[in-house]
């Protein structure tokens, strides 16, 4: 019986064994040649592959490759068999300041991965392709204009489940520039006697709302974070989620025909309406307000302190909405991405481009008057480094910029550290 026993147990370790050579891991990694992945136009730029095996062997991997600028068709498509290890992939230069893409991937048997690098070439001198309508600025005092014949009706309601020794959360609501319009949010406020500075956080793009800002709060911060969508911002889980199915699934298209209808607006307004809520708090220490985002909460930082010398302070991180209208030179524009190839029928149209000229963010950057942290990744699919630095270089204001080279489009554990530092050390500035 014994015997039997150890014959299975030999069996089955066999038979593992056979089956983790048979289906070897592997991952693989991409990174340029110069170690801040930034080159001088005409400068030639190498990408290095490199394919790490968990168990190594003599295998054989088929490597696909294409090269180009980002969110363009690639001047550079080949195939290659290497045997594992590192391979050097000629990228080729940039004649024009811009990114150049390598993306990368390895097969081995039914085993595939997929990676990308970005190099940028002298991205701080990438101009943008939006032109400054005549009457920009006429028509965001316009609206402005229409917050001043409409009361706040701030209503707030206590949170005590989220509430904690040192904060109250409330879940507000408020007049937008309609009177059955209304933008809600949830705020934040010191219990102890005294006057505060304050943090508006814009959300980025989907439907589910914001939470509330527990970290910073914690520091004798007001905070408020808004909700763009026209509904409450206390509602079940299923509710954002039925949303985003159904009644907003895609609403950054939603009225592009005309700059009055088109979604945004509205959003914008709210935004500018949370200032005003900040401004109506005896709480509110009257001088020390700074504004945060990323993605598209980033494109809403730029907007708002733009529109409302309020803010004294701005975090930017991969800012969405920026130079909509670089697909139409042959770059990449910003998110979403109206005039990509998928969607370019659809919106290439004089009254899209007209309407989307009053929004695009770079027109706000062109005056922004107040000091700024920026951080971004170039590896950015989602909103293009292009597009983003085409919003960065109009900036005449002080900069500080964080670069994380290989960083997608998410938010970083590093650049939440510095956000926060660089916006409570903002608040200590007399």
């Amino acid at each position: 019986m014994k015997v039997k026993r150890i014959h299975f147990v030999l069996l089955l370790l066999v038979l593992s064994i056979t089956n983790a050579v048979s289906q070897q891991k592997f991952g693989i990694t991409i990174t340029p040649n110069h170690e801040d992945w930034t080159y001088h136009l005409g400068e030639q730029v190498q990408f290095l592959v490199t394919i790490t095996e968990e168990v190594p062997s003599n295998s054989t991997f088929s490597v696909h490759y294409e090269i180009g600028p980002e969110k363009m068709p690639p001047t550079i498509s080949k195939k290659i068999q290497v045997k594992g290890g590192r391979v050097v992939l000629e990228g080729g230069t940039m004649r024009v300041p811009g990114f150049l893409r390598c993306k990368v991937t390895v097969t081995n048997g039914e085993e595939s991965h997929t990676d990308i690098a970005t190099a940028a070439f002298e991205p701080e001198a990438i101009e943008p392709t939006v032109s400054l309508p005549a009457d920009f600025t006429n028509f965001w005092q316009e609206l402005k204009n229409l917050h001043k014949e409409i009361p706040l009706d701030l209503v707030m309601t206590p949170l005590e489940s989220k509430s904690n020794e040192q904060t109250v959360f409330y879940h507000v609501s408020f007049q937008n520039f309609e009177f059955k319009n209304r933008t809600y949010g949830i705020l934040t406020i010191p219990r102890k006697e005294g006057r505060y500075p304050a943090v508006i956080r814009f959300p980025g793009a989907g439907t589910a709302p914001l939470g509330g800002n527990s970290v910073i709060a914690d520091k004798d911060v007001i905070t408020l974070d808004i909700y763009i969508h026209p509904y409450p911002a206390n509602m079940a889980p299923s509710f954002y989620e039925q949303l985003a199915q159904t009644t907003l699934p895609s609403y950054m298209f939603f009225g592009t025909h005309d700059k009055y209808a088109y979604y945004y607006r509205r959003v914008i307004s709210g935004c500018l309406r949370g200032v005003d809520l900040i401004y109506s708090l005896p709480q509110f220490d009257g001088k020390h307000l700074a504004a945060w985002g990323s993605s598209q909460g980033g494109a809403l930082s730029i907007i708002t302190t733009a529109l409302d010398k309020r803010i004294k302070r701005l975090v930017v991180l991969c800012p969405a909405m920026c130079d909509f209208t670089g697909y139409l030179h042959d770059r990449a524009g910003g998110w979403p991405h109206f005039f990509s190839p998928e969607n370019r029928a659809m919106y290439e149209k004089s009254e899209v481009i007209q309407t989307l000229a009053y929004f695009d963010v770079v027109n706000f950057a062109r005056f922004i008057t107040v000091p700024g942290f920026y951080s971004w990744g170039f590896n950015d699919e989602t909103t293009p480094p292009t597009s983003f630095y085409s919003a960065y270089n109009v900036i005449k204001s002080p900069k500080q910029l964080h670069i994380i080279p290989d960083g997608r489009h998410k938010i970083y554990p590093e650049q939440v550290k510095m956000t926060y530092a660089w916006i409570l050390d903002s608040f200590t500035v007399k």
